[in-house]
């Protein structure tokens, strides 16, 4: 049997020359026999990609090694694969590799929040530390999986974050600690709540997955969202699925699209709803009909 395992990464430092870069590793991930999701800009690079454990440690030895920007310490974080995780490989050169949404890009390179890893926030939660934990992934992906007592802003996509960023002006003078799946988003997102005037300001290093991996079940509520095939990772069998289904109210973490054409936000639908459409709101359900 053949055990496949998918690799998450990214690195923000300057590319040389981006459109070489995108062309040079999407002729490695071809003749390594690997498909995934990659994006390159001037940035830095940020990537989803499966394989067998044979094939991705020739992907990474390979990108530590490339010649258009400093990857010799790029951080591979891995996770179980199903050899279906991925439909097709796609690898684009953009402008950014995460769009904040802001008049002018925060460069985690000059500000970001400072690093604590999965030991420390452990021992937060053990000694009661005086925290609050700031969700910086979409509101979707919090409606699914969660650390106990998080703080939702309600963003329908990333690059909503300065429109929610006054919402936690209560947290300028407070200790602040922001996290996401596996750390790429609070790179930015640490950064601009520094440069909006927030004192402390943390990140969770390598994000909500890495937590998981070396704490299973603890402080954290139902499942993480991925933005792959398998929509939701599990790191324990006795967990409890906290989402709500759009349609019943009832718990699911299964996920469909809203029903109106040119919407398609992610909502949670369970099976037996999945057979009527479903609109994230009345505005979509009114412009369907």
């Amino acid at each position: 049997m053949v055990n496949f395992e998918v690799n998450i990464f990214y690195k923000y430092t300057p590319v040389l020359d981006p459109k070489s870069f995108t062309k040079w590793i999407k002729q490695l991930c071809e003749h390594v026999g690997i498909k995934g999701r990659i994006l390159i800009a001037s940035e830095g690079i940020n990537g989803t990609v499966e394989g067998t454990r044979e094939q991705l440690d020739l992907f990474e030895l390979e990108v530590r090694k490339a010649r258009f920007g400093n990857f010799h310490d790029i951080w591979f974080k891995t996770s179980p694969g199903t050899g279906r995780t991925f439909k097709k490989l796609r690898v684009k050169a953009r402008k950014n590799i995460l769009n904040a949404g802001l008049e002018k890009d925060i460069d985690p390179n000059q500000v970001t929040g400072k690093h604590i890893e999965a030991e420390k926030l452990h021992e937060w939660f053990l000694h009661g530390e005086d925290f609050t934990i700031v969700d910086m992934r979409n509101d979707f992906e919090h409606a699914v999986g969660r650390f106990t007592g998080s703080i939702d802003p309600g963003m329908a996509t990333f690059r909503d974050l300065p429109t929610v960023a006054p919402n936690l002006e209560h947290l300028k003078n407070k200790k602040v600690l922001t996290v996401c799946t596996y750390g790429v988003r609070c790179e930015k997102a640490s950064g601009y709540l520094l440069q909006q005037g927030f004192q402390q300001v943390y990140q969770l290093h390598g994000g909500i997955g890495t937590y998981m991996k070396k704490y299973p079940g603890q402080h954290f509520e139902g499942s993480l969202y991925v933005f792959d095939e398998r929509m939701t990772e599990q790191f324990t069998k006795n967990y409890t699925i906290i989402g709500v289904c759009t349609g019943c109210g009832g718990h699911s973490e299964r996920f469909g699209n809203c029903a109106w054409h040119e919407c398609h936000k992610q909502l949670i639908i369970c099976e037996s709803c999945s057979i009527q459409p479903m609109w994230c709101s009345q505005t979509c359900r009114g412009l369907t009909q």
